[in-house]
């Protein structure tokens, strides 16, 4: 119940009309359940007019139609009235469990979109996906549907009790005495099966997440000649994801005949006592002797009693399953949230980034920016060069706040950089990845994405200046042609596309990391004298491999293991014959 407690939350604003629900589910319920009370009514009146001696004087016939004139329509009414509140139920109840899953599955993004990267790159995005998709799904059938089918189950019970206990309180008894072993059983199956249902959900994310990643990268597998080790932890993976459905699976479909069997046995023994009480007279609790009729309603009745047990053992597996995707939904929307204590707008044109003895690991157990101190002035070009795993791409990120460093600060033009809002900040600052980012729409709308009212002479512009008009204008339907990451661009193409983005925002301060890495040679010289226009007068930092794109920077800044060793111009680097002067003829001879 504690679990279920924690749906309430997403029941505000649909509680009212849950409310109302639960009661149309209840009428309906009653309406149902009186109909076999007043079939029993007219199956005992024939009977016991059956062998009645009826002179016209009696007026025997007149109360015959008269008793069946009264009972009849109000068997039909309570028909006709039982289905159309079962039908309000049945619409109200779909109603609310699609809101709940929307509202669900809104937050559960949101929550992706408000949390630290951090958090986002240290989790599985098959996982997550999993989540936001298949959890849900399991939400929206087991738990908001179960739960449905519970509580019409625990009112069906409720409802039958009374008539039951209106028609025999002895037979009452013994079917509310003997049917609880229904629910002892339920009980101790589903919650042996509650640990193998979180085990198959657990396994399920693990193999969503290796297929996703597999896929992503089939061509680099199959180019490394890796297809039977991928396989392979495909198989066990499959295996592992086997058995625990197994497992569950076998364990759920145990708990419907264990229960049935039980109520099959209730059900032989009210045959045999309610034929007795007929045989000997048994005075009913209301109304005159138990007779046939009040059997046969009986026995409805007792077929109904089982019914919800039945149905709420399938409901329990269905709940165990759904609860733990619950658990997984609600922990991720629950994840922490990305905090930006700033306060302070960005108003003016940044004069200076400062970093003052930064440190900062992923992990505690290792540092990847170690006493790191640099300044920036306005107007410079920064370019940052080291090994792979130096800390460029890290320190690219602390300058983003993506991350924010473990000790050290970051300064803006001597303001603390977390006292600025992060929309401030990266709103002056503009990011090229070496990793290419395509959205599925047209080239118009991807180059204007961080512009969306940009024109289309605007959108040219910033394509002719990225050096990407050519291929463009070359497509079939030009800027309009619909593309999306796994079209058929080359990712030079995609990166051009990228940068065009770039050009259209013209940020304060530029980022480049690894932008030209993916660009055969002369793009990347014509990009290059692009950049010199876009960079005029700009504040730039360029991470880069290429040693020959950066040689006119302002400040070429040397990392290793995560610290600066070496810093100055080409050529007062390269006259100093060190680290950068063995980098640099590394690359050239």
């Amino acid at each position: 119940m504690k679990k279920l407690k924690r749906l309430w939350p997403w029941l505000k604003g649909s509680r009212f009309l849950a409310f109302i629900s639960l009661v149309f589910s209840l009428l309906a319920t009653v309406c149902k359940l009186a109909i076999p009370f007043l079939a029993g009514l007219l199956i005992n009146y024939f009977a016991d007019h059956r062998t009645s001696v009826c002179l016209p004087e009696d007026h025997c016939m007149d109360e015959s139609v008269g008793f069946v004139f009264v009972v009849l329509p109000l068997l039909i009414i309570a028909l006709i009235v039982g289905t159309v509140f079962r039908l309000i139920f049945d619409y109200t109840k779909a109603h609310i469990g699609q809101k709940v899953i929307a509202k669900m599955r809104k937050e559960l993004f949101k929550a992706y979109m408000d949390a630290p990267i951090k958090e986002i790159d240290g989790s599985s995005k098959g996982d997550l996906i999993q989540r936001l998709i298949n959890d849900i799904e399991n939400v929206q059938t087991g738990l908001l549907s179960g739960f449905a089918a519970l509580y019409d189950g625990v009112v069906t019970i409720a409802v039958t009790i009374f008539f039951m206990f209106t028609l025999s309180w002895k037979l009452a008894l013994v079917v509310v005495l003997l049917t609880p072993l229904s629910m002892v059983v339920s009980r101790i199956v589903s919650r042996y099966n509650s640990r193998h249902f979180k085990a198959q959900a657990s396994a399920s994310g693990e193999l969503s997440s290796f297929v996703n990643e597999t896929l992503k990268n089939s061509t680099s597998i199959r180019t490394l000649g890796i297809t039977e080790e991928k396989e392979k932890e495909f198989e066990a993976l499959n295996e592992k994801f086997r058995e625990n459905s197994f497992k569950a699976t076998m364990g759920a479909s145990t708990i419907n005949p264990s229960t049935r069997l039980i109520n099959a046995l209730i059900n032989a023994t009210l045959i045999l006592l309610g034929a007795l009480f007929i045989i000997n007279g048994e005075e009913r609790a209301v109304f005159n002797v138990f007779a046939v009729g009040d059997l046969c309603a009986f026995l409805t009745y007792a077929a109904n009693y089982m019914q919800p047990f039945n149905e709420v053992s399938d409901v329990m597996s269905e709940l165990g399953y759904a609860l733990s995707s619950f658990e997984r939904i609600d922990a991720a929307v629950h994840m922490p949230k990305d905090v930006d204590t700033g306060e302070a707008e960005i108003d003016s044109r940044i004069s200076t980034i400062e970093a003052d003895s930064l440190n900062f690991g992923y992990t505690k157990e290792k540092t990847v920016i170690k006493n790191l101190s640099l300044s920036i002035k306005k107007g410079q070009r920064v370019a940052f060069v080291g090994p792979s795993g130096c800390g460029k791409t890290t320190l690219i990120n602390l300058f983003m706040r993506f991350y924010d460093p473990d000790s050290g600060k970051i300064s803006i033009d001597g303001t603390f950089a977390e006292d600025f809002t992060k929309d401030s900040l990266r709103k002056h600052l503009g990011m090229v990845l070496q990793d290419t980012w395509i959205f599925n729409g047209t080239v118009r709308e991807n180059i204007a994405y961080g512009k969306e009212k940009a024109t289309l002479e605007e959108v040219k512009e910033a394509a002719k200046k990225a050096q990407a008009a050519g291929f463009i204008e070359r497509l079939p339907q030009g800027y309009d042609t619909v593309i999306s990451d796994s079209s058929g661009l080359s990712v030079g193409e995609k990166q051009l596309i990228c940068v065009a983005r770039l050009m259209l925002l013209e940020p304060e301060v530029v980022i480049l990391d690894e932008a030209t890495s993916n660009i055969d040679v002369r793009t990347e010289k014509l990009l290059n004298e692009s950049f010199k226009e876009l960079l005029n007068g700009r504040t730039s930092m360029v991470v880069a491999h290429r040693l020959s794109t950066i040689q006119s920077s302002d400040l070429i800044v040397v990392l290793k293991d995560g610290a600066i060793i070496e810093q100055g111009t080409h050529e007062s680097l390269y006259a100093k014959k060190g680290f950068y002067y063995e980098l640099y003829n590394a690359q050239f001879n």
